[in-house]
């Protein structure tokens, strides 16, 4: 679970700090946006949750994997820019890994040992979507935008929501496979199904 956090964090933070360098901010602008996506979901599932103190201040790694991303993004060349936004498939792995981590923190910080009920559940995969989206709501506010996970025809919520739902659920069974199924259910809602994912937009467009 810790390295599917600091993988959801990495890509999280380079969805941010690509989105900012397309804006043309500078070094400073495109780190600080990187880290607000990559440790803002989580800030307020932690505050809902009552728990302390705040994951990136316990860990100094996750903010040591922001400033890496955000750098890397700010100096690399933007791969794939012709044809699919890596701002896109950033966002979807960063959304897939962090749906993972928020239900599960919850559940061991709220619900630690029972089986599922109609409370927990509601609970955990709420703070599942609020890990996965928050952090880029709170950046699309800052840089004035209307947050992307709210626009019509985005399935942001709805993968959020089923991926958070397939790992609480499957978690009482085995973790590995809860893992993995929401994992691929969040990830094939945005990139296959979506038709602005990966497949629609590069995959497709070369098979035919």
């Amino acid at each position: 679970m810790y390295f599917l956090d600091l993988l959801g964090t990495f890509a999280f933070a380079i969805g941010g700090a690509y989105k900012a360098k397309e804006r043309k901010l500078n070094i400073f602008g495109v780190i600080f946006l990187g880290i607000i996506t990559a440790v803002g979901g989580g800030t307020i599932r932690d505050l809902i949750i009552d728990r302390a103190p705040l994951f990136y201040l316990r860990d100094p790694m996750y903010l040591i994997v922001c400033f890496v991303a955000g750098g890397l993004t700010f100096y690399l060349p933007n791969f794939f820019k012709k044809t699919y936004s890596v701002f896109r498939l950033s966002d979807s792995i960063g959304l897939a890994t962090f749906v993972i981590i928020g239900a599960s923190v919850t559940s061991e910080q709220i619900f630690p040992v029972v089986s599922p009920s109609l409370i927990s559940i509601f609970s955990c995969v709420l703070m599942g979507m609020v890990t996965g989206f928050g952090g880029g709501v709170i950046r699309d506010a800052i840089m004035g935008d209307t947050p992307y996970s709210l626009k019509a025809g985005s399935n942001y919520i709805m993968s959020a929501f089923w991926g958070a739902f397939i790992y609480y659920m499957v978690s009482f069974i085995n973790p590995y496979l809860a893992i993995i199924l929401s994992m691929f259910t969040t990830l094939a809602l945005r990139e296959i199904i979506s038709e602005y994912g990966i497949y629609n937009k590069v995959i497709s467009k070369r098979l035919s």
